[in-house]
């Protein structure tokens, strides 16, 4: 390779990095700022452990991009399956931790539930909506 496109390379490497690197910062803060992590800590009863489930965020992020982007081959078809099967249930739990963390901070419960008159049957609603999140995911995942 000549200079010019090895400082090419690494200069798509550093900005590849450093953007990343913003946007992992910025989707953290945004979770810290709507309080999922301290939310579950606190209705579980353990918020001192708090910042270990902090931790345990960011090291599961970190191996799910590290996993989506060089998608590691496993030669036992089992340990495969078992680590997808597993990734895909808890980030399925994050992912619906933190709608239920951002639809709480914008009151998106109370307000259509006023708004429709709901006075009974509240937590059917809400569990129609986590079963159409989870019927739409299967039929993009499937289909």
């Amino acid at each position: 390779m000549f200079p010019a496109e090895w400082a090419q390379k690494i200069l798509l490497f550093v900005t590849g990095v450093c953007s990343g690197a913003l946007v992992a910062a910025g989707m953290f803060a945004f979770v810290t700022m709507i309080g999922v992590v301290s939310r579950m800590a606190a209705s579980t009863k353990t918020i001192g452990r708090a910042m270990l489930y902090e931790d345990c965020v960011v090291i599961g992020a970190t191996a799910g991009n590290y996993f989506f982007h060089y998608a590691p081959v496993f030669h036992t078809s089992w340990l495969g399956g078992a680590l997808q099967l597993c990734f895909g249930f808890f980030a399925g739990i994050y992912i619906g931790c933190l709608s239920i963390a951002l639809a709480e901070l914008l009151n998106v419960v109370p307000i259509i539930s006023r708004r429709l008159k709901l006075h009974r049957g509240l937590t059917a609603f809400v569990l129609a909506f986590a079963f159409g999140k989870l019927l739409g995911a299967a039929v993009d995942f499937f289909l």
